[in-house]
């Protein structure tokens, strides 16, 4: 029984990670087997890194393509301002966990210690997601980011 339930547990945390059902748009005219590759290389690339989607996110979108970065503070996909530059995709991901860092210091800064330790350690809930998506923006953008959809 307890076999069962750790595969369980395994699978479900594995499947909630997993780089094959986040959405990429090329920009660049690559071709499905282009896609196919590099989709590849990022996931290959994301495991060696400390966030897995965000990398794999930052890699794809180094790569030429729009992808949500995978972190709180932003669920709208990003792109890179000019797609003629060569952009390493360590660049675009410390350049995304920045930008996810400061909003999040931004939201919390009104939070006392003890909320903050709830919130870190117990419960994870929304705080001032609307301040925490605009200084997420405020930030990626002279960076030499777009963000798609609703500024």
């Amino acid at each position: 029984m307890t076999r069962a339930l750790a595969l369980s547990a395994a699978l479900l945390l594995t499947g909630c990670t997993t780089t094959a059902n986040l959405k990429a748009t090329p920009l660049k005219d690559q071709s499905a087997a282009q896609v196919t590759e590099d989709r590849k290389r990022c996931d290959e690339w994301a495991k060696h890194t400390a966030s897995v989607l965000a990398g794999f996110a930052a890699c794809l979108i180094a790569g030429g393509y729009e992808v949500a970065p995978e972190v709180a503070s932003l669920s709208q996909p990003v792109r890179l301002a000019r797609t003629s530059t060569e952009t390493e995709p360590t660049r675009v991901l410390l350049d995304i966990l920045a930008c996810d860092g400061e909003a999040q210091r931004e939201a919390e800064a009104d939070l006392g210690f003890i909320k903050r330790w709830i919130r870190e350690n117990l419960f994870t809930w929304p705080h001032n997601t609307d301040k925490r998506r605009q200084v997420f923006m405020d930030c990626i953008k002279p960076k030499g980011y777009e963000v798609a959809g609703k500024t």
